[in-house]
C-alpha cells in the first residue's frame, strides 16, 4: 500500500495550516508555542503518520513480517509532552501554575496532525474549529462567570554592576511584596556592568511607580527606568 505524492503534499499542507490557524491564537493574546510552533507540531505529526501507515509497505511482501501503524503515533502522542511541558511554570508571584492551556493546545495540534496523517482531513478541520472554540469562546464565558482585574504588561530597565543572585531575588520578593507579576527577565552583558529587561504585569500606573522605586534601593542598581516590551 503506498500514497500518491499529491495525496501527502494535501495532507502535509493541511496539517500545517490548521496548526499554524490554532497557533495564530496563541501567538495574538501572547502566549508561547505561537504559530511557527504549533504549524511544526502539526507538519512533523503529519508526516511521522504518513510515514508508520505507508513507509513500510514494501516489507510486508516478506514472511512473518507484521506492521503496527498506530506504534508511531503512540510515541508521538508520548513525545509531544516533553514539548508541552516546556510552557507550564510556576508563578512565583501569583502562586499558580501558568502555561496549561498551551501545553494543551500543543498536545491537541499534535493529534490533528496525526490525523492529517491518515487522511481523516474534515475530522482535523473541525478538531480546529472546536479548539479554536474553547481557546476563544471559553475564554470570553470565563471572563464574565469570573471576572479578573485586568493587569496591564509593563517592561521596565534596570542597569546594575551585577544582575544575578540577591539583585533576582530581589525583583520577585518586591513584586510579591506589591502584588505585580514579573513574567520575565532578560539580562544583557554591557560595558559597565549588565541591564535588565523586567516583563511584569500591574493593575495600575500608581503600583508600577511604586515598584520602580523600590527597586532603586536593591544593592548595585544604578538606574531604573521604562523600556519596551
Amino acid at each position: 500500500m503506498t500514497i500518491a505524492f499529491g495525496t501527502a503534499l494535501l495532507r502535509l499542507v493541511v496539517a500545517l495550516v490548521l496548526g499554524a490557524v490554532i497557533g495564530t491564537e496563541r501567538e495574538l493574546t501572547e502566549h508561547s508555542a505561537g504559530m511557527r510552533t504549533s504549524a511544526l507540531v502539526a507538519l512533523g505529526s503529519c508526516l511521522f503518520m504518513i510515514v508508520s501507515v505507508y513507509g513500510f509497505s514494501d516489507l510486508l511482501q516478506f514472511q512473518h513480517i507484521q506492521l503496527d501503524p498506530s506504534r508511531i503515533a503512540s510515541y508521538v502522542v508520548a513525545g509531544i509532552g516533553f514539548l508541552g511541558a516546556g510552557a507550564i511554570f510556576m508563578s512565583r508571584t501569583e502562586g499558580k501554575t501558568r502555561g496549561l492551556t498551551t501545553a494543551a493546545t500543543v498536545w491537541v495540534v499534535a493529534a490533528i496532525g496525526l490525523v492529517c496523517g491518515v487522511g481523516m482531513l474534515l475530522e482535523a478541520t473541525s478538531t480546529t474549529v472546536l479548539t479554536l472554540a474553547v481557546l476563544i469562546l471559553l475564554r470570553l464565558l470565563e471572563r464574565v462567570i469570573s471576572p479578573r482585574k485586568v493587569s496591564e504588561t509593563r517592561g521596565i530597565l534596570l542597569k546594575t554592576s551585577d544582575g544575578r543572585g540577591q539583585l533576582i531575588d530581589g525583583v520577585y520578593r518586591i513584586g510579591e511584596q506589591l502584588q505585580i507579576a514579573v513574567d520575565g527577565l532578560e539580562i544583557e552583558k554591557q560595558d559597565e556592568g549588565e541591564q535588565v529587561r523586567i516583563i511584569c504585569r500591574a493593575p495600575d500606573e500608581r503600583q508600577v511607580r511604586q515598584f520602580i522605586d523600590e527597586l532603586r534601593t536593591l544593592p548595585g542598581v544604578r538606574s531604573v527606568s521604562f523600556g519596551d516590551l
